[in-house]
């Protein structure tokens, strides 16, 4: 039986409202501010509830007890000439951080500039310095950066976890599932070489990366349906930052090589190395879209691309720990996979 909605409403809460839905605040704070997220379900009931008591929302009064709270997010990104990928992660987390000011919750931004452990050691050590609330991060394998997440660990700092996921106590991952990408990365194959022919790997740095791992798991275990589509060689042949000699010269040798997964980008240039540097017609997949690959899928030069929708990175870790430390709302999922969406040269 419903309840019945009063003539002169007492003013509820977001708390009561929760109470008689049987949810959270949190759940209940989304859906009456129209935000994503919410079993269809679940928001009819709380906005049939909310309108049954006369609901009214009572604005200042919510600002004003999040500016009591104070509550501080680090969000820790990479800002380097070579994880251009991670400009549009950083885009959209700050302007996710814009529209928490008005909500007391101020989000400061830790940026590794530089890679080596020492760089990145300094600018944690400013992080944990300044005694976040909770903590966005990409978690790295470096010694420094496990080692961060470690004491985050034992000082009970929430965490959420994006673009790469790592054994550790956070609210949740937002991001790839890089073994479903490497499959699709397959299939793109498959499809640009008429499921036949050899494929090489490339990879950017080394040979120990987690996306690497799982997407070279990925595409192995997809690559089985093609039985006339084989790898060149198990292990990626592996670029640095402005050489890929060695990647050129393995395609120009083996005139068999009709397709490469660049499986981790990170120097977009071997892209135009390798095409241009084979002389004969190559299909090249790739991941991420970044204006430089715009400019190559247009051109020919990349066959194809997946992206892992960055802004999605960016945005949704804040928006969960500010859900969490606001209204004591865990995650409803322990990772937050992110859309592959396949882009060609004709729907950039």
């Amino acid at each position: 039986m419903g309840l019945r909605k009063r003539r002169c409403p007492i003013m509820l809460t977001i708390r009561q409202i929760a109470q008689l839905a049987g949810v959270s605040r949190g759940t209940v704070d989304r859906v009456l501010n129209n935000r994503a997220g919410v079993n269809p379900e679940t928001a009819a009931r709380v906005r049939r509830i909310a309108e049954e008591v006369g609901y009214q929302p009572n604005i200042a009064g919510q600002l004003l007890a999040a500016r009591k709270r104070d509550l501080r997010i680090a969000f820790v990104c990479c800002d380097t000439p070579d994880t251009v990928y991670f400009q549009d992660v950083l885009r959209a987390a700050r302007e996710k951080a814009a529209s928490l000011e008005p909500f007391g919750i101020t989000v400061n931004f830790y940026l590794f500039q530089e890679m080596s452990e020492g760089a990145i050691t300094e600018v944690l050590a400013r992080l944990e310095a300044d005694r976040p609330d909770g903590v966005a991060l990409l978690p790295m394998t470096v010694p420094p950066v496990q080692s961060f997440i470690s004491r985050m660990e034992e000082r009970g700092t929430p965490m959420v976890f994006y673009n790469a996921d790592y054994a550790a106590k956070r609210l949740c991952y937002v991001g790839c599932d890089y073994i479903q990408a490497g499959r699709v990365a397959a299939g793109l194959t498959a499809l640009c070489t008429d499921r036949k022919g050899t494929v090489l790997f490339l990879t950017h740095h080394d040979l120990e990366s987690p996306p690497y791992l799982a997407r070279s798991q990925g595409f192995r275990q997809e690559l089985v349906r093609y039985p006339e589509l084989r790898l060149f060689q198990e292990e990626a042949v592996v670029f640095q930052n402005e050489d890929c000699t060695q990647a050129v010269e393995t395609v120009r040798r083996h005139p068999e090589i009709n397709a490469v997964y660049i499986v981790n980008l990170g120097d977009f240039s071997i892209c135009r190395s390798v095409y241009e540097g084979a002389g004969r017609p190559l299909s090249i997949i790739t991941s991420d879209l970044v204006p430089v690959q715009r400019e190559m899928l247009r051109e020919g030069v990349i066959s194809a691309t997946m992206t892992q929708q960055p802004e999605v990175q960016g945005a949704l870790p804040i928006q969960i720990l500010s859900d969490y430390l606001l209204f004591d709302e865990l995650p409803r999922k322990d990772r937050f996979y992110t859309d592959l969406s396949i882009r060609i040269a004709q729907n950039m």
